[in-house]
């Protein structure tokens, strides 16, 4: 049996923290918010707002895939600042990427957050989701939002952290934590491996990438 390391440790948890914050927003619209200062409780309104919007959009029965999908882009790209995140997971071989793969990059990043984790809000089963606190002073860019999801069937609660960036009146994800395991790292570590064993080619990831892509959708086609 072959022995598992740390990063295959990060990658799963990482991939743990991808469904549950993606699958499991939805149930932010029934999350009561803990009383907060004023700055606080601004940035716990938007992860509220955002699960709010999130069930009323994407669990109805009755839409289609496409339309879930094309509705979870929308408020992925609303919510989420995916050019900050895509440039973090490429790390340092970014800075060796022209214009055109960093535009490609992120553009099959968001195709594979939207085909892997769209669907899950078809499934939406009754998950509780509690705002406990925003830590962070007034001033500060980069805030956490610390939850807490009850998980019926399994038993179990996780704690689930989302930090946000505030720029002027707006609020934007950067990074989802499950029990203190960033997603951002951990997919950074993924592309990371696959760019050493590629020579650090931005090219070669992007085939990955592609390939990835063409295989949720051929999935998708035959489900």
């Amino acid at each position: 049996m072959r022995r598992r390391n740390n990063r295959d440790d990060r990658t799963m948890l990482a991939r743990r923290s991808a469904l549950l914050m993606l699958g499991l927003v939805a149930s932010l619209a029934l999350a009561p918010v803990a009383p907060a200062a004023a700055p606080s409780e601004s940035i716990s309104r938007f992860i509220e707002t955002l699960g709010d919007e999130a069930i009323r959009q994407l669990s109805p029965d009755g839409i289609t895939p496409d339309e879930r999908e094309r509705r979870f882009r929308e408020l992925l790209r609303a919510n989420f600042d995916l050019p900050r995140i895509s440039r973090f997971v490429l790390g340092r071989y970014g800075r060796q990427a022209t214009e055109a793969e960093l535009r490609e990059f992120q553009a099959l990043y968001e195709d594979l957050m939207v085909l892997t984790y769209a669907r899950l809000f078809a499934t939406y089963a009754g998950e509780t989701f509690a705002v406990r606190r925003a830590v962070g002073e007034p001033n500060e860019r980069y805030r956490v939002v610390m939850t807490e999801v009850n998980l019926p069937n399994a038993g179990d609660k996780v704690r689930l952290d989302w930090q946000v960036l505030t720029e002027g009146n707006r609020h934007a994800v950067v990074d989802v934590r499950v029990e203190g395991v960033s997603m951002a790292i951990a997919q950074r570590d993924e592309y990371a491996a696959i760019l050493e064993r590629n020579g650090g080619k931005i090219a070669a990831l992007l085939a990955e990438l592609r390939t990835q892509v063409a295989k949720l959708k051929r999935q998708r086609a035959g489900s």
